[in-house]
């Protein structure tokens, strides 16, 4: 755990990006079980989701032709490299970017030209050095729009490739689609930006014969084949265009932009309402967010900018105010590209002998030096949020009150019902002393009870009888992991934990595990406390959860020699390190809960060593790499005598 790390208050979290939950992970699922991983992967009879993702995009954009590509930067490159361009052109574009965009330009041979900002937008051009470049690379930043249209009168004789990054189908006043400008669009896909792929890009145009040598250009000299040969190794054929690389996206990322796109237009929705809120909200107070309003209007930008007044702070000043007040993480304008810590051409060899055009860039420093640039997921957020954002870029003394939503909590409880420890195990989840709303299911194996199950002080419980006759497995570990599959499922609340029914929580049990997965930590677990059946602490000698025997003894002493268990033989620290953590130890995060599976075949070994479920769902954690921490604290009480350790059953 990185103890530098502060914790998140509840009412001050904002929302992810990209937003994503159980859709996504089907969505990419089903690419896996295409087979066709890539382009140019095996053969499929699965549609592939890199033509189905660039099909939806060309029409949301209202293109003829979309071809996918693994990054904004290799899409500049292509697009250029389809165009004709290379060494003796000159491209020019605003000296506020992102440093790709000269560094497209470098790879193709061609010289980057910058010009400086206008004082009312860095779009829009200021001194520029060149007046005829062969590609003027027309870049839409934070919630402002270049004007294209002004772009062609002044640079008749020039391409015009329009970078839709931070405007991604937004619309301009007369109703077209940013995206839609340019003799060609491209867009990053990358995992910030609005339309996301987790990394790549795209390349829009009109232009049949355009898309034909960009798609020849993206995947090494070959095309899609009309009609592929029985026996072919995959999907391509050669193209006999122009000589290509390899800048084709995945089908996994492919997969994920089309569960991206579907989520655009409700997230657009309310983002452009929260944005022209927070706009007038900081109007009021004399503040000034310079931007389009059909860009604001439109919900589909990439950054809101604000300008800074006068005495109020520098940007890392403000940035760092925010942070302590809100928890968001501002971001700043891009400083002008040629004076950037980011623009080394001369380091390589390739880029050091063509140099680069660039007048004096003092407007686009002013730009990075009195804006900070609020995130467009903020604006997903409940306007409580928001107000107190304002609140902390003005310097309010009197920030907004918020009436935060709480933290959720499910506690699954797994019983037969035959065990009257069940009532204290209720009983101590009652006795949380935590700042959560915390519900308790009771998954019931067996007959509906006769009598009620007893609240126990718990205003939220409730039970689900399970009772199946033979569809659940008859072995103890295969049933106890199919019913915490089950209830796995159905959580709905932030956080889920198990807790078993002769176990019991100490009071701060759920308090100190909320502690560490508000760092933004996906689970967390506690130590324990090995008891007896009256909950009294037990000094055992071999390793409760193997078969009586030698094996047993030398396991224990050998965890006692580690520190995993204490002296007295009582504790168990309980680690992903020791390779084992009890199920009534963690708290998930009910996303990572879903994708975890509790069962898995076990070999003879396994079920003679009693493995169980929840080393099942350590194993998983450490595939996956998944960060977790633990409190330290002994506050599970682990009752010997359960179904992994029967022989201390009379104890």
């Amino acid at each position: 755990m990185n103890e530098q790390t502060p914790p998140v208050p509840a009412d001050r979290r904002w929302p992810g990006w990209p937003e994503t939950d159980e859709w996504s992970v089907q969505a990419v699922g089903g690419a896996l079980l295409s087979g066709r991983l890539a382009v140019s992967g095996a053969r499929s009879t699965w549609t592939s989701r890199n033509v189905t993702a660039a099909r939806a995009l060309a029409d949301m954009a209202g293109r003829e032709h979309c071809v996918l590509t693994t990054s904004g930067s290799s899409a500049i490159l292509v697009a250029l490299q389809a165009l004709g361009i290379g060494p003796g052109d000159v491209v020019l574009m605003p000296a506020t970017t992102w440093v790709s965009c000269a560094t497209s330009v470098l790879r193709v041979g061609a010289t980057p030209a910058f010009y400086d900002a206008d004082e009312a937008s860095p779009c829009l051009i200021g001194e520029t050095p060149i007046e005829s470049p062969a590609v003027v690379l027309a870049i839409h930043l934070y919630a402002q729009h270049t004007d294209i249209d002004a772009l062609r009168v002044r640079f008749p004789d020039s391409l015009i490739i329009e970078d839709a990054s931070h405007s991604q189908l937004s619309l301009t006043a007369d109703g077209r689609r940013i995206g839609s400008l340019g003799d060609v669009s491209i867009m990053s896909l990358q995992a910030t930006k609005v339309i996301t792929s987790g990394e790549g890009g795209a390349v829009l145009t009109d232009d049949e014969e355009v898309a034909a040598r960009v798609e020849s250009l993206v995947m090494d000299s070959r095309k899609r084949a009309e009609l592929v040969a029985a026996g072919a190794a995959n999907e391509l054929e050669p193209a006999f265009l122009l000589h290509g690389a390899n800048h084709s996206v995945s089908e996994v990322s492919a997969a994920l932009l089309l569960d991206q796109l579907d989520r655009l237009p409700a997230q657009a929705a309310l983002r452009s309402r929260a944005a022209l809120r927070f706009v007038n909200r900081l109007a009021a107070e004399g503040w000034h967010c310079p931007s389009d309003d059909w860009a604001l209007r439109s919900g589909n930008f990439y950054g809101l900018a604000v300008r800074i007044p006068d005495g109020r702070g520098t940007p890392e000043e403000l940035v760092a105010r925010v942070a302590e007040r809100t928890g968001l993480t501002l971001d700043r304008v891009y400083p002008p590209v040629p004076e950037g810590p980011l623009y080394r051409p001369g380091t390589v060899k390739q880029y050091s002998g063509i140099g680069h055009l660039a007048p004096p860039t003092k407007r686009s420093r002013q730009w990075h030096e009195t804006h900070v640039v609020v995130p467009h997921h903020a604006f997903l957020a409940a306007d409580e949020l928001l107000d107190g954002l304002v609140d902390a870029l003005t310097g309010s003394a009197t920030p907004t009150r918020t009436v935060p939503r709480r933290t959720s909590v499910e506690v699954v409880v797994v019983t037969k019902g035959d065990r009257p420890s069940l009532e204290a195990a209720l009983a101590g989840v009652a006795a949380q002393q935590v700042d959560a709303d915390v519900r308790v299911t009771v998954w019931w194996d067996g007959p509906a009870p006769r009598d009620p199950v007893a609240a126990q002080g718990l205003p939220d419980l409730r039970v689900i009888t399970v009772d199946t006759g033979r569809v659940l497995p008859d072995s103890p570990f295969e049933r106890i992991a199919a019913l915490r599959q089950l209830a796995a499922q159905t959580c709905d609340a932030d956080y889920t934990a198990f807790l078993d029914d002769d176990n019991a929580w100490a009071p701060d049990h759920l308090a100190s595990l909320l502690a560490l997965v508000s760092r933004d930590l996906p689970a967390a677990h506690s130590w324990r406390t090995l008891v007896d059946s009256d909950s009294r602490p037990v000094a055992v000698d071999r390793f409760p959860w193997l078969p009586p025997g030698q094996e047993a003894v030398d396991r224990w002493q050998s965890l006692q020699r580690a520190g995993v268990v204490d002296a007295e033989g009582t504790v168990v620290r309980d680690g992903v390190e020791a390779g084992m953590v009890d199920m009534g130890a963690w708290l998930f995060d009910t996303r990572l809960l879903r994708l975890l599976r509790f069962s898995r075949p076990r070999t003879p070994d396994e079920v003679a060593g009693r493995l169980g479920e929840d080393d099942v769902v350590l194993e998983q954690l450490g595939r996956l790499g998944v960060p977790t921490a633990c409190t330290g604290l002994p506050s599970l009480r682990y009752r010997l005598g359960g179904m992994s350790n029967p022989e201390y059953a009379t104890i």
